[in-house]
């Protein structure tokens, strides 16, 4: 049997998850606020240095000047999720290591495991892990040197298709995928050969070995703060949920314990009556 002490402590707790859960909601509020005045106010920047990353690609190949397999169109491709650390993002996560599997079913390139929850996920719900190798960064972002660790892992390649979440609105997340080291097949830059024409100083060469690093740079950190932006707005939902659930169960914790001291007194009352009549007898 539940005492009357124990079952105001179980209200106690409750209360305490609705101040936790509406604290969590408002900070996650505030939060999208920022990160999408961010995300939008350099989204121009990103899409611009997007086009300026494949055009220096696009001439180098047209000139000859770009060296290995992607020249010859036999470009090395690898596949990256991008999940997080922990859970509390409702099912963002899930739904960008589906799509990846998904990814992996029909495609063939290299596959690379960012989080600690997608590498879980991975290896409990999926045998055919041995072709895929994992990165773990100590938070859900990366310090400088584990960014240093990741570009020197994607270096090798011509392709990186990073899968991650994506924002579309509060209610609505998406899974996206973006090429951070786009690299044109000789046919595409060849289409494009006569749209562009640049005089670069310094070298060539030079430049494009400054944009594999730092565009690719610039480009995975517009992935983080779009797949921010998405898992705050998925934890935003989330806390909500939580909140409501816990608003309906102090309101019938508190109706029990109403009922209860009802009864309580019903029964004190009665006993009271009885005792009275006993005395008159």
């Amino acid at each position: 049997m539940i005492t009357g002490g124990a079952k105001q402590q179980e209200l106690d707790d409750l209360e305490t998850i609705v101040f936790v859960t509406t604290a969590m909601f408002e900070v996650s509020a505030e939060k999208i606020d920022r990160l999408r005045t961010a995300f939008e106010k350099n989204s121009q920047f990103y899409t611009e240095i997007t086009k300026l990353y494949q055009a220096v690609k696009q001439t180098a190949i047209i000139r000859g000047e770009l060296s290995g397999k992607a020249a010859s169109g036999a470009a090395r491709s690898i596949s990256v999720a991008f999940t997080t650390n922990s859970r509390f993002y409702g099912s963002v996560n899930t739904e960008v290591m589906r799509t990846f599997i998904k990814h992996m079913q029909d495609s063939n390139s290299d596959y690379l495991i960012i989080g600690r929850t997608g590498g879980l996920f991975m290896r409990d719900f999926h045998t055919h892990t041995t072709q895929v190798s994992y990165l773990l960064f100590k938070e859900d972002e990366p310090s400088d040197e584990e960014m240093h660790t990741f570009l020197d892992t994607i270096a090798p390649y011509d392709h990186v298709y990073v899968f991650h979440s994506s924002f579309v609105n509060v209610f609505t997340q998406k899974v996206s995928s973006l090429d951070i080291a786009y690299t044109p097949s000789p046919e595409d830059a060849a289409r494009a050969a006569e749209k562009i024409d640049y005089i670069f100083e310094p070298e060539l060469p030079k430049i494009l070995a400054f944009f594999e690093t730092r565009v690719r740079h610039l480009l995975f950190q517009r992935v983080m703060l779009e797949a921010e932006l998405a898992r705050t707005a998925a934890r935003l939902i989330s806390m909500n949920q939580a909140q409501d659930r816990a608003d309906s169960a102090v309101t019938r914790a508190r109706r029990r314990m109403r009922r209860e001291n009802a009864t309580f007194n019903d029964a004190r009352l009665l006993e009271s009556f009885s005792a009275i009549a006993k005395w008159k007898k």
